[in-house]
């Protein structure tokens, strides 16, 4: 589907109207809990969509290719940081520089506090192949061009996480948004409530994906009354993350062709990403949305309308998909030694007949133990044999192949549920550091809402555990070693 027909289907041509009659009306009151991207907090109350661009806050740092600090916070310090990003990384890429074309991509994931995608962009740029990659990406992602939704298919569309679509909406020149978690459950919520005041029977064509936040937000629709699911980032394709990234393009800019809105922001695409902005800003927490509807957290994390509490959880907190880390990275390096393809399903097949302790294991057990595997945790499949064999020793230096660093760096405790593994021996390592009893940890963990139930808190522990131990970050007693300190310094799950 190009542009023009998706525009012009009846639902999306009601959406963008109801957007521009109703956007600047409603009232948002933002609450912020004080954290590192948003020091001391944020309390306002705004009438109209246009004006939550002067509340914008995003304190990030990154460095230039000189080595030199730069820093934002405000939106009009953002924009300058985001130009001297896009200027990098466009140059880079069009003078087929793989290795300013790596570092300028790996400073844009520092600005925007995320770093899933460093193991891929490394890949690609020992490849060769990080330039030409970016540069078919933008052909495919541009929101002025004659490209077709179909052709974002699982064969284009390597990776996509809510670091790449950083990447990809910076290299773009006409208007791209960043589509994370706070940008798709804005969205999503808007398009919620025009759904409501529809005359329109059908089923809703507008599914717009999100993820779920590290603390106690709400970033899904489906929480308050009569809202409606938003599927989960976790269950979502890359490929279909990069469509919803065009398609919410394409209405941003047929909404603003329409009003003046963000004039003074200059052409198209800079009016482009000022709205976004003010989506991020009203995706912190969809409860500042000013409206008489109910929130019920517990809905929150369903994404499907059949899924179960205990995978509900699994979205909201740091409740992990248990499974052996240590020992599942050890037999993925004998499954790559055998020659097989390097696919999950392929390893699936490997866990299944290949038993454990004497004991075989389901597929759904299997699968379950990719967990860790995933972009969103530490992005395994396809790694070099040499950096998994280094991963898989552990230690130290497992951490930083795993981290795709040459040195340690602190850890970045990011805006949404990502980094479950590490987060999770965080979690564990200062519990044991409490020298409490069993049950006493357990307590913690709940009670610090890091988990619902009794079981959940086990398995969270088990996990950080067994990841702990394997990298060196806890010792045999399971107390925080000095790595672990260095590593974790300045981490806070308050927020």
């Amino acid at each position: 589907m190009k542009r023009e027909q998706f525009l012009a289907q009846p639902e999306v041509e009601a959406f963008v109207a109801w957007l521009v009659a109703n956007l600047p009306t409603l009232t948002f009151k933002l609450r912020f809990k004080s954290s590192k991207f948003v020091p001391g907090g944020l309390q306002a109350d705004v009438r109209g969509f246009e004006q939550v661009l002067e509340h914008y806050r995003w304190k990030a740092s990154w460095q230039d290719s000189n080595q030199s600090a730069v820093d934002s916070q405000t939106w009009a310090e953002t924009q300058r940081s985001l130009g001297q990003l896009r200027e990098w990384l466009t140059s880079a890429v069009n003078r087929r520089d793989e290795q300013q074309t790596l570092q300028a991509c790996l400073q844009i994931l520092r600005w925007g506090g995320v770093r899933g995608a460093i193991p891929f962009l490394h890949r690609l740029a020992a490849e060769g192949e990080l330039s030409s990659y970016l540069k078919k990406m933008a052909v495919l992602m541009s929101l002025d061009g004659d490209n077709d939704l179909d052709d974002l298919d699982a064969l284009s569309v390597e990776r996509f996480d809510s670091g790449l679509t950083k990447i990809h909406a910076l290299l773009d020149a006409s208007g791209s948004p960043i589509y994370d978690s706070r940008v798709g459950a804005a969205i999503g919520m808007l398009y919620s409530l025009f759904r409501q005041q529809w005359a329109g029977s059908r089923k809703p064509l507008l599914a717009f994906p999100s993820g779920g936040a590290r603390g106690s937000q709400i970033r899904n629709s489906r929480a308050f009354l009569n809202g409606l699911v938003a599927p989960q980032f976790s269950q979502v394709s890359y490929e279909k993350w990069a469509r919803w990234q065009v398609r919410l393009g394409w209405i941003i800019r047929a909404v603003l062709e329409r009003t003046d809105w963000f004039a003074e922001q200059g052409a198209l695409p800079a009016r482009c990403h000022a709205f976004e902005a003010s989506l991020f800003m009203l995706g912190y927490d969809l409860r500042c949305f000013d409206l008489p509807l109910t929130p019920d957290p517990k809905k929150a994390a369903a994404a499907v309308e059949d899924e179960s509490e205990e995978e509900s959880e699994r979205d909201t907190g740091w409740v992990p998909t248990g499974h052996p880390f240590s020992q599942v990275i050890k037999g993925y390096l004998a499954f790559r030694k055998t020659g097989v393809p390097d696919e999950k399903k392929f390893f699936v097949e490997w866990l299944m007949t290949h038993p454990r302790d004497g004991k075989t294991v389901t597929r759904e057990t299997a699968q379950s133990y990719c967990f860790a595997f995933s972009i969103h945790e530490f992005d395994l499949f396809k790694r070099p044999l040499k950096e998994l064999e280094r991963i898989a020793a552990g230690g130290e230096v497992g951490l930083c192949a795993a981290l795709a660093t040459d040195t340690l760096q602190p850890f970045t405790l990011g805006d949404e549920r990502a980094d479950v593994c590490l987060v999770d021996v965080l979690i564990t390592g200062r519990a044991y550091q409490q020298g409490l009893t069993e049950k006493a940890r357990i307590d913690l963990v709940m009670s610090a809402g890091h988990a619902g139930t009794e079981n959940a808190a086990k398995t969270l522990m088990a996990l950080g555990r067994n990841v702990g131990m394997h990298f060196g970050l806890l010792d045999a007693q399971y107390l925080p070693t000095p790595l672990f300190e260095q590593f974790f310094s300045g981490c806070s799950l308050d927020a």
